[in-house]
């Protein structure tokens, strides 16, 4: 027997609507996997009084956007949210609209996560990138939720939304509430914080993954009330005058290596003494490397106390997320990083020098 459809009613217009724009500016997105994950996601997030939300440990744009994002949308909705960091968001990022609600973690944030029925984790792939936090929530009751777009994700969460083909993770907040009917509630500070988390992790949209779609979902962004004026000038444009010697220091430093297709740069702890800063001042240096004609790959050291952070850069068919994960890091094939401890700087250096060079010689 043939079913004879239901008519449609003038309630399901805008619904119908919604689809029906949602399929015709991002058809790379709506497919029935992320349709139902979307729905998972937004239904375990919207039923509950309490969720934390939290991202990775020197938290960049894409993390403090899509951690803001987030907390300002189930804010509107009623929800008792809280967004709670590993450490302090770096100075050019506490401009974003809410940043100042958001908390260390500490003493004062551990019973929030005590008391969490939902804990959202983005922009990682393990806890371990959460320090100490990772384990607090890795002892705690509450259902976890990762949305991330990284590789070689850890099996922590209960739902997990993962596409290594987003430019960010921002964009998928993006996506979750354009796509997943909550386009009318993204008001212009969630927009500003999604796009600032797009234009940082897309190296302000000349990265690889800037696609067709991602320009599509920032001009909705726009549209909703996101200034790309703004959001560039406060986040590219207040370096300190500390910053910006230091950085005089690092391309100092530069050097090439394997016929000029490998360049590296140094600093060192007495640089960011000398200039009054800090490891997060440093944020951004590594494309510098990438800017010279014929460079493939561009390393970038950093003496702190303690441990060695090694940032990795690349285009065209150069990978460093392998080289990366053999000092225990990863990221992706084109941007990865590393934290090497209880070693000599002048020994890592060596050692990942070595073996950047090697790929070159293969």
């Amino acid at each position: 027997m043939r079913m004879m459809a239901e008519p449609i009613t003038p309630a399901a217009i805008p619904i119908l609507r919604h689809v029906h724009i949602c399929l015709r500016r991002y058809p790379d997105l709506m497919n029935n996997d992320q349709s139902a994950i979307y729905s998972s996601i937004i239904s375990a997030i919207s039923q509950v009084r309490r969720v934390v939300i939290t991202t990775h440990v020197n938290p960049d744009g894409d993390a403090i956007g899509s951690s803001l994002a987030l907390w300002h949308w189930l804010r509107g909705r009623g929800i008792d949210a809280s967004v709670v960091l590993p450490n302090a968001a770096p100075s050019n990022l506490r401009w974003m609209p809410g940043a100042s609600s958001m908390l260390t973690f500490g003493p004062a944030s551990m019973q929030l996560i005590d008391t969490a029925e939902v804990i959202v984790v983005l922009d990682l792939n393990t806890l371990t990138r959460l320090g100490e936090l990772g384990q607090r929530i890795a002892a705690s009751t509450a259902r976890i939720i990762n949305i991330d777009h990284h590789t070689h994700p850890q099996d922590f969460a209960h739902i997990a939304h993962i596409d290594t083909s987003a430019c960010s993770t921002c964009a998928m907040i993006g996506q979750l509430l354009f796509t997943g009917g909550a386009a009318s509630d993204i008001s212009p500070e969630i927009a500003t914080c999604i796009y600032t988390g797009i234009m940082t992790d897309t190296g302000s949209f000349r990265f690889p993954r800037t696609t067709e779609a991602v320009f599509r979902l920032v001009a909705d962004l726009v549209e909703k009330g996101a200034d790309p004026v703004v959001c560039f000038d406060e986040v590219m444009n207040q370096s300190s005058f500390g910053r910006t010697k230091l950085l005089g220091a690092a391309l100092a430093s530069l050097t090439l290596r394997s016929g000029g297709r490998l360049c590296t740069m140094t600093v060192r702890r007495q640089d960011l003494l000398d200039t009054g800063c800090s490891v997060d001042d440093v944020e951004g240096f590594v494309h510098h490397t990438l800017s010279i004609a014929g460079v493939q790959m561009g390393i970038l050291f950093v003496e702190v106390d303690g441990e060695i952070k090694c940032s990795f850069r690349s285009k065209g068919d150069v990978f460093v997320r392998d080289l990366a994960a053999t000092l225990g890091g990863g990221g992706h094939v084109h941007a990865a990083g590393a934290r090497v401890r209880h070693r000599a700087y002048e020994e890592v250096v060596a050692q990942v020098t070595t073996s950047a060079e090697a790929l070159f010689a293969a």
